[in-house]
């Protein structure tokens, strides 16, 4: 995937491991250079208190995401 390719208001399926221990799906808030903000809209609940403490936020690198279907 590339960074041309995510839109502020996408959704897609991300991977962060040292903050979350499983995938989780966001919505795009803001696109940086080579990640971008994320929303977190649906998680596994063994992760619940960890997306509590990221205040549902959280930056993800391009390598680590893909457009969720």
């Amino acid at each position: 995937m590339k960074i041309e390719d995510l839109k502020v208001g996408d959704f897609v399926e991300g991977k962060v491991e040292e903050d979350m221990e499983k995938s989780f799906m966001g919505k795009i808030e803001k696109v940086y250079e080579n990640s971008a903000l994320l929303e977190i809209v649906s998680n596994d609940p063994d992760d619940d208190p960890n997306v509590a403490e990221l205040n549902h936020k959280i930056i993800v690198n391009i390598n680590n995401m893909k457009i969720a279907k």
